[in-house]
Parts: C-alpha cells; sequence; structure tokens
C-alpha cells in the first residue's frame, strides 16, 4: 500500500507541475475581473465613472478631491484587473482620510501591449493635473502587483519630467503592494518563502509578461523598474506576504529603495497579500491597513 500512495502522490506531483495552455493562465485571471466596485462600496461612497480619452477612470466621493486623492493603479499581471480587493482596499482608505479615490482601469493585454497602460496612467495624470485635481492638494500613488511596477516607472517619469508628465507634480507618498517589478522573473525561482516552488504562477507571469512586453525586451526600465534609477524618488510604504512569489523581489526592491535615497516604510506580513478575492482579515492585515492609513494620512495633510 505504502508504494501505491508514494506513486499516487509523485503522480499527482506531476501532474500539477505540467504546463497548461497559455489561454488557461490569462482567462483564469479575466474571470476574476470586476470593473465595478461590489454593492457595500457602492452604499459607502458615491461612485462616479469618467473617461479620459480612451481609459476608464471610477472615482469614489470624487466630491472630496480638495482633501486629497489616492491613485489606484490595480494589479492582474497587466492581462486583468480590477479585483474585488482593489475595490476594498481603496475604499477602506478613502473612508479613513475621507477623501477622494480613483482606480485607473488601464487597458491590458493581449488586446494592449506596452506602452498602453503606462499611457493610459499618464494621460489620467496629466488631464488630473491640468484640472487642478492633482495640484491644490496633495496625492497619493497606491498599486499592487503589475500596478506597483507602472508607480514605479510613472514616478521615475514625473521625476524626470518625461514628456507630457513635466507639468504633473510628483505624488507624496507611493503605497506599493506585492510589487511585480521584474518582469524577467528573476527571483521568482527563490526559496525564501518556505514553499517549494510556484510552478504554475511563474508560467502564468511568464505567458502574462510575454503578452504585455510584446517585442519591447523583458529588462527594459519601464517594463522592470527594478533596472531604472531609483534616485530622488518620493517616499514609499511597501509591503508583502511571506508567502508571496514577489517576496524576494520586494526584498531585492527594499535594498534598492534605501541605497537610492526615498525614505521607505517596510512590512512583511504573514502568508499571501493578494487582492483577488477581497481583502484577508487578521491582525497582521489589521496592522498593515494602519501603517498605510497613518502614512497616506501624513501624506494627504495640507502642504505649509
Amino acid at each position: 500500500m505504502s508504494r501505491i500512495r508514494d506513486a499516487v502522490m509523485m503522480a499527482g506531483r506531476t501532474v500539477r507541475r505540467l504546463p497548461l495552455p497559455k489561454a488557461f493562465y490569462t482567462h483564469t485571471l479575466r474571470e476574476a475581473r470586476r470593473p465595478m466596485p461590489g454593492g457595500g462600496v457602492l452604499k459607502r461612497h458615491a461612485v462616479d465613472v469618467e473617461m479620459v480619452d480612451r481609459t476608464r477612470c471610477v472615482w469614489l466621493d470624487r466630491h472630496h478631491a480638495s482633501e486629497g486623492v489616492i491613485v489606484h493603479l490595480h494589479g492582474g499581471a497587466f492581462v486583468s484587473g480590477p479585483f474585488a480587493g482593489d475595490w476594498a482596499w481603496l475604499s477602506h482608505q478613502v473612508d479613513a482620510r475621507r477623501c477622494a479615490g480613483v482606480l485607473v482601469d488601464y487597458r491590458t493585454a493581449p488586446d494592449h501591449q506596452h506602452p498602453v497602460a503606462l499611457e493610459d496612467v499618464e494621460a489620467v495624470l496629466v488631464e488630473l493635473s491640468r484640472s487642478g485635481v492633482l495640484g491644490d492638494a496633495p496625492w497619493v500613488l497606491s498599486a499592487h502587483n503589475a500596478g506597483a511596477g507602472l508607480a514605479l516607472a510613472l514616478v521615475r517619469r514625473i521625476r524626470d519630467g518625461h514628456g507630457p508628465l513635466k507639468d504633473v507634480p510628483a505624488p507624496s507618498l507611493v503605497v506599493m503592494m506585492s510589487p511585480w517589478a521584474d518582469l524577467e522573473l528573476a527571483n521568482t525561482g527563490m526559496t525564501e518563502t518556505g514553499r517549494k516552488d510556484f510552478p504554475q504562477e511563474r508560467r502564468m507571469l511568464g505567458v502574462a509578461a510575454q503578452a504585455y512586453a510584446g517585442r519591447t525586451p523583458l529588462d527594459d526600465p519601464d517594463l522592470s523598474p527594478v533596472n531604472a534609477h531609483l534616485h530622488e524618488l518620493p517616499p514609499m510604504h511597501l509591503s508583502v506576504g511571506t508567502s508571496d512569489i514577489f517576496l524576494t523581489d520586494a526584498r531585492v526592491l527594499r535594498l534598492q529603495l534605501e541605497e537610492a535615497g526615498p525614505e521607505v516604510a517596510y512590512r512583511e506580513v504573514h502568508g499571501r497579500l493578494a487582492l483577488l478575492s477581497g481583502l484577508r482579515g487578521g491582525e497582521e492585515m489589521g496592522r498593515l491597513l494602519g501603517e498605510q492609513r497613518a502614512a497616506i494620512a501624513t501624506a494627504l495633510s495640507p502642504r505649509r
């Protein structure tokens, strides 16, 4: 019986590691997309949808923009999003600060390849700046997963006065959760998480990276901000789960940021920091949300 059991277990492990059709990986993520917030968020906030050029933006409590704005970039590996957790996180922070929040629903692969997502968010920031929304009060840039990679690319381009971003004020704070900052996936095979491997998750990310990058090399700094100069950037709040595939990436990114000069607050939470199905509960997550609330409150305090 022990031989049979061992054979079955080995077969199960082998099957779990077998590659799946590429379409399966992206389809699974797309099925989880939530283009509008759920009922609980709709009840708590005034929700408005705005189109900026070709980019869809969803506001929570836009009438509070004079108290500050949180601009949120969703995760989804550049092929999907936003997810239920993006709405829950943004709602929580907007409630706590009594400010406005806007989720930028940038276009995703495979229909829209790099640099479309980056240009979508740039167009929104330029319009918000032109209309005075980002100039009359401080603002915070928040992001999860792939959105955090975009956020790093954006603040670097704002720093450099890149094209239309030359008149956009820098955010007072960048909040990044489990950032995907290296599309080459150089560190995702490392075992700091305590998990033996992430075979399907790595494959999914590899498929998504190629779908989004198109002909652009994956080491391009706008795709993989870990390869960029990260000096003279705004203060950062960086968090990651100890079972996240990006744990090693986040630790490397923290060191890079600290060496480059930006002020960095860093938090690791036990388990996974995923926003796919909603905001997870627990004491550690409560502490993280509290730290983020405090950092956002400081960043959105009136300028002197």
